[in-house]
């Protein structure tokens, strides 16, 4: 795909299989339609997108995530405040962790498309953050594996990650409960094709999905694991450093994430927005 850039900036590659920056971004005069669509255009691309912008203000946050979709209000994390209830607050002190390999919300029946993270408050060494191509795994299958997957579903419950938060003391009892009476489960097909590209993707992360739909629990279980440790081979992940100000932006839809937790006891603050699809039909997550 070829890319058309204002000439302001210009894009480069950070790896051959996931992730680009943003280089010569001047915000002086906020977010043009022209840098916008660049943007929406890079990301496509590259799934994952690093712009430099510590001066970026919380109105321009929320304007590109607009963009995108239809921000979210989440339903458990604070958030800036009035004005600002899309742009939530992901810190350490607070307990906040994203620590496990996972989409974001992928339990939701139609989850996020695209989440953006900007560094605010840096520990002074760890807190990196990798991102999987989970396009370009599923490239890597072979030719036996794809068609073992095709028409496959698996199910993503945000209830497993949470059991394995209260057996480590991570939450209370009280938020446990909270969250496991919500019910949030779904059903997703584990190969995706992006409604963009047309690539097709792996739809599966270690963190919520549970199971996949139809096979004995020890088939299911053998290729979950097979998947997820391919997935993971370092040819297909970007790890980034992060500065204060950095803001990356991922396309959820094919991209898993996992904020590295090596930094306690120091404090690691982000703000984050994840964005629907206007046309989706979707309840707050987590």
């Amino acid at each position: 795909m070829e890319i058309t850039v204002p000439q302001s900036f210009t894009v480069r590659p950070l790896g051959p299989a996931i992730g680009a920056e943003v280089l010569d971004l001047n915000l002086a005069d906020g977010f043009t339609e022209d840098t916008l669509q660049a943007i929406d255009a890079a990301l496509v691309k590259h799934e994952a997108l690093l712009l430099h912008v510590p001066g970026l203000t919380p109105a321009q946050h929320l304007t590109l995530a607009q963009y995108f979709g239809e921000p979210e209000v989440h339903t458990f994390y604070p958030n800036l405040g009035e004005g600002f209830e899309q742009l939530t607050i992901i810190d350490s002190k607070l307990g906040d962790r994203a620590d496990m390999w996972h989409h974001d919300e992928s339990f939701l029946p139609s989850p996020p498309i695209v989440t953006m993270t900007q560094a605010q408050i840096l520990p002074p060494c760890g807190g990196d953050t990798c991102w999987i191509s989970m396009t370009t795994a599923y490239d890597a299958l072979s030719d036996r594996m794809k068609q073992y997957l095709d028409g496959l579903s698996a199910w993503h419950d945000m209830n497993a990650p949470m059991t394995t938060a209260l057996r480590h003391s991570a939450v209370t009892h009280e938020r446990y409960l909270q969250v496991v009476n919500m019910a949030r489960r779904h059903l997703h097909p584990m190969v995706r094709v992006h409604p963009v590209t047309g690539r097709k993707a792996l739809y599966i992360s270690p963190t919520y999905t549970t199971h996949i739909e139809g096979l004995v629990p020890a088939e299911s279980d053998a290729i979950l694991a097979f998947l997820h440790a391919h997935c993971q081979h370092i040819r297909f992940v970007h790890r980034h450093r992060w500065q204060v100000g950095d803001m990356m932006i991922w396309d959820n839809r094919s991209v898993i994430h996992h904020a590295i937790l090596d930094y306690m006891p120091h404090q690691r603050r982000m703000h984050r927005a994840s964005v629907f699809a206007r046309d989706a039909h979707t309840s707050k997550g987590e």
